[in-house]
C-alpha cells in the first residue's frame, strides 16, 4: 500500500499537481487515499529518500525545491556516470538491446504526457547501459533522473523539443550500434545541453516568482 500511495504522490509531484515548497499533510492524504496514516507515513519517507520532498521543522513534509546551479551540478553528475556506463555497455550490446531503447525512443516521440515522457527517457537511457550489468549503480542513476523530473517535464509538453531529443536520442543510438568511439561525446553533449536549457528556464521562473 505504501507503494501504490508512493507511486501516486510521485506522479502529482512530476506532473506538477504539487507545486515546489507545497506542504503535504499526512492527515489530508491519509483521507485523499483512503487508508491510514501509516502508508501515507512510509510513503513520504520513500520519497524523501528520492529527494522529491523534505521534512521540515513545524511544517511536517514539503515538496522539494532546488537551485539551478544545483540542477546542472546533477546533470554533470549524470554526464560522468552515463558516459562511463555507456563505456562498458556498448561493447557488449545485442540487437535486442538496441531495438528495445529505440523502441522508447519512439514511444517518447509520440507521448504528450509529460510524467510518461520523463519515464521513457529514463527507459531509453536505461536500455543503453544494461549491458553493462550494472544494476545497483543503475538502481542509483535512475534516483538522479528522478530529481530533476519536475523540471524536465515542461520539455515534453512541447512536441519541438520532444522531436530534438528523440532526434538526439536516434543520432546516439546509431552510433552506439556500431561502437563509435564519439558515441560517449555526443551523449555527454546531450545531457549538457538539456542541462543548459532546463537551468536557463528554472532561473526565469524563479526570478518571475521573485518578482511578484
Amino acid at each position: 500500500m505504501a507503494g501504490q500511495v508512493a507511486d501516486e504522490l510521485r506522479r502529482r509531484i512530476i506532473s506538477g499537481d504539487y507545486a515546489e515548497g507545497e506542504q503535504l499533510l499526512q492527515e489530508q492524504l491519509a483521507q485523499d487515499f483512503g487508508v491510514s496514516k501509516v502508508p501515507v507515513r512510509e510513503a513520504l519517507h520513500l520519497l524523501e529518500a528520492e529527494g522529491l520532498i523534505t521534512q521540515q521543522f513545524h511544517r511536517g513534509a514539503v515538496v522539494a525545491g532546488i537551485s539551478p546551479r544545483d540542477l546542472m551540478e546533477l546533470f554533470e553528475l549524470r554526464a560522468q556516470i552515463e558516459g562511463w556506463l555507456l563505456g562498458l555497455a556498448m561493447p557488449l550490446a545485442s540487437e535486442a538491446d538496441i531495438a528495445a531503447a529505440r523502441a522508447r525512443n519512439a514511444q517518447l516521440l509520440v507521448t504528450t504526457d509529460p510524467v510518461e515522457g520523463w519515464d521513457l527517457n529514463w527507459r531509453f537511457h536505461e536500455m543503453l547501459y544494461v549491458p553493462a550489468g550494472k544494476p545497483y549503480i543503475l538502481d542509483h542513476l535512475r534516483q538522479l533522473h528522478t530529481w530533476t523530473a519536475r523540471y524536465v517535464r515542461e520539455v515534453y509538453a512541447s512536441a519541438t523539443s520532444r522531436q530534438q531529443i528523440t532526434d538526439e536520442h536516434e543520432a546516439i543510438l546509431q552510433a552506439y550500434a556500431r561502437q563509435d568511439p564519439a558515441t560517449g561525446p555526443m551523449l555527454s553533449d546531450h545531457i549538457l545541453r538539456g542541462a543548459r536549457t532546463l537551468t536557463d528556464r528554472l532561473t526565469e521562473i524563479m526570478a518571475r516568482s521573485a518578482t511578484r
